[in-house]
């Protein structure tokens, strides 16, 4: 089936895909709308060597991997929870929380999650806190020179809404019905391949050329000849009247 083809077929059914692209959206957003509303909260921890040592750095960097995991241990997630005073166990406090190292800017990223933006805020500050205070009495039993400072950049803020995220949503819905709308209009020309329309079809199928059409009748044209059908015939008597 050459380009125009295709052109023609999608043309003329264009309204299906429509259609599929705006109930796939539509509902995409339905959903998004009846999921419970999430808030994240961001802090950052700036992790700064004693000296600028590249054999330091190098540790360092290796080190931060290691506490990225001890930021989301079970012993801080206890300590949090006790000041915090949350009704939650470790494991579920552990959900909510994420430590990511990114060695190439020396920080360390702390995100919260929760259903309440201000309990995220205390949960993102609170365990950044406990954190710092470990490291920093950690880096007593150390020499000057090998110490490490980490610090908290800025306090955390009342969490944004991370999901839904209801215009992604939107999007890959309308995504996915231009794809089902144009599977759909396959199909559906598939289904009706063997049907002859046009013209056209006939050449198509046949590889002779149509010389004439007979034209349809309308609906009019059809009622008007079955009168003349019905019409009774005059008798001889009423022709010599």
């Amino acid at each position: 089936m050459q380009l125009r083809e295709y052109i023609r077929i999608f043309t003329r059914r264009a309204w299906i895909i429509a259609l599929v692209v705006i109930l796939s959206a539509a509902s995409a957003l339905l959903v998004s709308k009846l999921q419970t509303p999430e808030y994240r909260s961001t802090i950052i921890l700036n992790v700064w060597p004693a000296r600028l040592d590249w054999g330091l750095q190098q540790s360092i960097q290796n080190l931060m991997r290691n506490w990225a995991g001890k930021i989301v241990s079970r012993d801080t997630a206890l300590r949090t929870i006790n000041q915090l005073q949350l009704d939650i166990t470790p494991e579920e406090f552990l959900a909510k929380v994420a430590a990511k190292p990114v060695e190439s800017d020396s920080i360390i990223e702390v995100t919260a999650d929760d259903l309440d933006p201000l309990i995220a805020r205390d949960i993102a500050q609170v365990t950044a806190e406990i954190f710092v205070q470990d490291i920093d009495a950690w880096k007593i039993t150390l020499d000057r020179r090998d110490q490490v400072d980490i610090t908290i950049r800025d306090y955390a803020l009342p969490g944004v809404l991370h999901k839904p995220k209801w215009k992604i949503n939107v999007l890959a819905g309308a995504a996915f019905g231009l794809l089902a709308g144009i599977l759909l209009v396959l199909v559906l020309q598939w289904l009706e391949a063997d049907i002859l329309r046009t013209p056209e079809d006939v050449e198509q199928q046949t590889g002779t050329a149509v010389l004439g059409v007979i034209p349809a009748l309308t609906d009019a044209q059809t009622r008007s000849g079955a009168l003349r059908k019905h019409k009774p015939e005059p008798t001889s008597s009423s022709a010599e009247a």
